[in-house]
């Protein structure tokens, strides 16, 4: 009985271990099949037959360092110019700067994917290098671009290949009607030019009488014939071309033939033909703000139908000392010509010649004594300063230095926007421009003055709307703000004790706005003056010759003729 009841306690402990094996081995094998499918999946795909898709290409992109794009399929020449190119090419470390003119994109597109290179020419070799999409350098065999290179398809890397512009007066281009251009390659023979725009159509093109044409490249010969009603004129340039004034609604036809041929000393040569029409759509007039002008004023030319200011000639009798400020503000064309560049001598007679084109007009024209004319004698011990210098020479060079230039400054398009008013308000005038000054013990002797001088103290303003042009310090002219108020027209403020704090520094780049009674700083002691007395120096210029302060502020704001 004890040996049975012992084993009875042993049998359900022996069951469970044995339950236990069994569940770690169902585990393990669990834990197994991914690995048997692993090595079943590496069986299944060894025993299968390896698929291979064929690559090929299906076209071929090419895009010139100028814009150009030529797309084509495979097998072309230019297609397989570049294949040779990339074949055997030779593994590099950087790309020279005389490879870098000549800049091609190129895409070759296949069946699976694209492939994209940068390739860099040089056209004094036959040596080229590309880029592939990882950034790898790459020079291709010698003599492998040699065939793109003397393409046409290489035209771009030819400055020369580029074919003559003809251009109106009014800057439109003219299509030819017609044009064979031919420029050397690499290898020193000629390409012709296939892509051009031409037109058999008779275009028209609009012009305001000013039957005039540039070429961008000077034809060897050429002959011009324009037809108006019965009358047919003929010239051998397109230069110096002379007209009766046309009137509104004229219809001229005109055919232009030029030759360029080739010598020593070009790489090119063409034959252009160009037939057009012109019509006059607006005849350009000019009108003058007045005939009768003081020394220190200024004429306001306005030019009306005036489609390219270039082209404007504008000359006087006597000869103009310095070139008039020519301007645009919308439709309209103006030139500032200050009085005393027009006439050195105010009883002579003066004139004034405009021409645009076929159309001139000429205006005959008074210029008076200054406004001031007093006789003013100071002693060298009243004065501080270089007043020598000042009445002399060096002031006119700080003004032609430092003055407005036509092809810059006078092209703002901003305007004043209040009359001109006096700089100071508690202040004498000592001197007025025009007079004429004497400083004793100098060689100064009745030289006429540029400037207006106040003794004066306390706040210095600007006398009429404008922008900062500069600020600083000069022994001649002290502490000076100068002001730029639109359309050439500059106030020099100068001797000033202080420069307000928010202009210091200020530089040409209009961004620092003024209005007319703006404090731009105080009168004082530095540069020109009298000694032991505060004041102010104003000069004003149009463009860089001096002009009257004074004339501004009788103006209705220097642009009262400007609508």
């Amino acid at each position: 009985m004890k040996i049975e009841k012992s084993m009875a306690r042993r049998t359900p402990r022996k069951q469970g271990l044995f339950t236990k094996i069994l569940a770690r081995i169902g585990i393990s094998l669990l834990l197994l099949i991914p690995t048997y499918i692993a090595i079943f999946s590496y069986v299944w795909v060894k025993s299968k037959p390896e698929v291979v898709v064929e690559t090929y290409y299906t076209s071929f992109e090419l895009k010139g360092p100028n814009g150009s794009a030529f797309t084509t399929e495979p097998n072309t020449d230019l297609f397989n110019a570049f294949k040779e190119m990339l074949t055997d090419a030779v593994y590099t470390t950087s790309i020279p700067d005389t490879h870098l003119s000549g800049r091609y994109t190129v895409t070759l597109q296949t069946n699976t994917g694209s492939e994209h290179y940068t390739f860099y020419f040089s056209t004094t070799d036959d040596a080229a290098y590309y880029v592939n999409e990882s950034g790898t350098i790459y020079r291709t065999v010698a003599g492998a671009a040699t065939t793109f290179l003397n393409s046409t398809y290489a035209y771009e890397l030819y400055p020369h290949s580029v074919p003559p512009v003809l251009t109106t007066a009014v800057t439109d281009k003219i299509i030819p009607s017609s044009l064979g251009w031919y420029y050397q390659t690499q290898n020193g023979t000629f390409a012709s030019l296939s892509h051009i725009t031409t037109t058999e159509e008779i275009l028209t093109y609009p012009i305001a009488n000013d039957v005039s044409f540039t070429f961008s490249l000077p034809p060897t010969s050429c002959s011009l014939v324009i037809r108006y009603g019965d009358t047919e004129q003929t010239y051998n340039s397109v230069n110096n071309i002379s007209l009766p004034t046309l009137t509104q609604g004229t219809v001229l036809d005109i055919r232009i033939e030029a030759s360029f041929a080739e010598d020593s000393r070009s790489n090119y040569y063409g034959l252009a033909v160009y037939t057009f029409r012109m019509v006059v759509v607006e005849a350009a007039s000019f009108s003058l703000d007045a005939v009768t002008k003081y020394l220190g004023d200024y004429f306001m030319l306005t030019c009306h139908n005036v489609k390219n200011e270039t082209e404007l000639v504008i000359s006087a009798t006597p000869a103009l000392q310095n070139p008039p400020l020519i301007f645009r503000r919308g439709d309209t064309v103006y030139a500032a010509i200050p009085a005393d560049t027009v006439c050195n001598d105010p009883s002579a007679p003066a004139r004034l010649t405009v021409v645009y084109g076929s159309v001139s007009d000429t205006f005959e024209l008074t210029i008076l004594p200054p406004r001031s004319t007093d006789d003013l004698t100071f002693a060298t011990t009243a004065l501080r300063g270089s007043w020598e210098e000042a009445v002399g020479a060096l002031l006119v060079s700080k003004m032609k230095e430092n003055g407005a230039k036509a092809e810059s400054d006078a092209a703002q398009s901003f305007l004043p926007t209040a009359n001109f008013i006096l700089p100071i308000a508690n202040g004498e005038k000592a001197i007025s421009f025009g007079d004429a000054l004497t400083v004793e013990g100098t060689t100064v002797n009745q030289s006429t003055s540029l400037l207006e001088y106040y003794k004066a103290t306390g706040f210095v303003v600007a006398m009429g709307g404008g922008y900062v042009v500069q600020t600083g310090f000069d022994s001649l002219l002290g502490n000076y703000v100068i002001l730029d108020h639109g359309g050439g027209i500059y106030t020099w403020y100068c001797g000033l004790g202080s420069i307000a704090a928010e202009l210091q520094g200020a530089t040409s780049q209009y961004v620092h706005y003024v209005a007319a009674g703006d404090v731009i700083g105080t009168a004082g002691q530095t540069g020109l003056g009298f000694a032991d007395t505060d004041g102010v120096m104003i000069l004003a210029t149009c463009g860089q010759t001096a002009i009257s302060p004074q004339y501004l502020r009788e103006q209705d704001a220097s642009f009262a003729t400007i609508e």
